[in-house]
């Protein structure tokens, strides 16, 4: 007997090995594609200066195009509001993914430094997408992907840009 391993072991590390190695590709491309899903909508959103119509028929233009998860149920599930920004989905939107608002996200430090009266305010959006995931013996899940976008100056008189 001079094999040390025998050959049904050597063929079930084999097939773990691919499992494993195709879980972690798919995983990856999967993050990707919710990553890209952030840039898009939140370039889209900086374009258009703010969500509104026009920013919410580009993306939705453009997670069709793309093939990205469709909300079947007509109502994603996004919270109220999360790290500190409020939802501003759109209620028609047919897909997984929200969108929220952020007043002023300075320090208590930067604001201290200004006057109060001329003060500039500047809010941003951020972005959760989702990866979805279907497996056979599991089911579905979603995991979600956050992105946070850059500060942008409110030219307008009010404090809050809708």
């Amino acid at each position: 007997m001079r094999e040390g391993i025998g050959s049904v072991f050597l063929y079930n590390m084999i097939i773990i090995f691919i499992i494993i190695v195709f879980g972690l590709l798919t995983a990856t491309t999967s993050y990707y594609k919710a990553f890209k899903v952030n840039n898009r909508i939140l370039a889209s959103i900086e374009k258009f200066e703010g969500y509104n119509d026009l920013a919410q028929n580009e993306i939705e233009n453009f997670l069709s195009s793309i093939g990205y998860t469709v909300d079947e149920t007509g109502q994603a599930s996004c919270a109220a509001t999360n790290k500190g920004g409020n939802v501003q989905r759109a209620k028609n939107a047919g897909h997984l993914y929200c969108v929220y608002y952020h007043a002023d996200d300075r320090g208590a430090n930067e604001k201290k430094e200004l006057n109060l009266d001329r003060q500039p305010i500047y809010y941003n959006y951020s972005v959760v997408s989702y990866i979805y995931v279907q497996l056979p013996i599991v089911g579905s899940f979603k995991i979600p992907v956050y992105t946070k976008g850059e500060r942008t100056y409110n030219f307008s008189e009010g404090d809050v840009v809708k």
